[in-house]
């Protein structure tokens, strides 16, 4: 643009009061001059936006930029979510979907979930209906297995034995044994100032598959749902980031990694 407003200044004569033979000749004389003094500035102006061009290119991709920052969450925050596997020792293990061996017993298993290493001393929280059965067992036959990684990603399992119960607010909190091993709690945020439409990530076990991560938006604040003893749950934060069966009981986080929320239910068109 600045070579073109060159161009245009260019043409207005420099003289009107020269006789009109000088003019001409000065006019033919000059001509190559302009044309080159227009060239040229095209050429500088040219120079001068390149550098500004290349910085523009070398910023970093703001896309890019954002998935690094979910990976990072992602890294950061799995090891503290842990995969629950509900078990039923049985004696004939006939007409069974899932069989699999537990201290030299067979055991069925009755159902998977998600939960969240509170604290340094192995306590992990978890939704109630998670483990139902084993808070209700009478006879002694229901086992819970807890599958966790240490601080270096070390894989290990661990027996979860019940410490508390909620079933008003569908929650549980498990006490596995780790002793000698480190292991890294999550770290607890706010919903005070949490608004719809911020980012809001769920990291669970749907159908087995461990340490799914699923990303979406606050959807809604205060919301109603059935808890398990038949009364409601009040301020439920609903989402829309993908929360299947083998998710509930893993925590929802905000965008910095932190614990806003325990993930429990999914609605659709047929209820939860």
């Amino acid at each position: 643009m600045e070579a073109l407003g060159c161009g245009n200044s260019i043409s207005i004569p420099v003289s009107s009061h020269k006789p009109a033979s000088a003019a001409s000749s000065s006019s033919s004389a000059q001509l190559p001059a302009r044309r080159r003094t227009i060239i040229f500035t095209a050429v500088a102006s040219y120079l001068r936006l390149f550098p500004i061009q290349s910085a523009i290119a070398q910023q970093p991709d703001e896309t890019q930029q954002e998935e690094d920052r979910v990976v990072r969450l992602f890294q950061e925050t799995s090891p503290s979510v842990v995969f629950i596997k509900d078990l039923e020792i049985i004696k004939n293990p006939q007409n069974t979907d899932e069989v699999v061996m537990v201290d030299d017993e067979k055991a069925r298993v009755e159902g998977t979930g998600s939960g969240f290493i509170w604290d340094k001393f192995g306590h992990i929280v978890t939704n109630y209906h998670v483990v139902e059965k084993l808070a209700t067992d009478q006879l002694g036959r229901q086992i819970c297995k807890v599958f966790l990684v240490d601080r270096y990603g070390n894989s290990l399992s661990r027996d979860g034995k019940i410490i508390g119960v909620d079933p008003s607010s569908d929650l549980a909190v498990l006490k596995v044994d780790v002793e000698g091993v480190e292991v890294k709690p999550v770290d607890i945020g706010s919903t005070r100032k949490l608004n719809v439409g911020q980012s809001c990530y769920a990291i669970g076990n749907p159908y087995g598959y461990e340490n799914t991560l699923t990303t979406g938006v606050v959807s809604g604040l205060g919301r109603e749902i059935p808890s398990p003893n038949g009364g409601a749950i009040r301020g439920a934060i609903q989402t829309d980031a993908a929360i299947n069966s083998g998710n509930s009981g893993g925590p929802l986080l905000d965008s910095h990694g932190h614990v806003i929320g325990v993930n429990t239910a999914t609605f659709t068109r047929k209820g939860i």
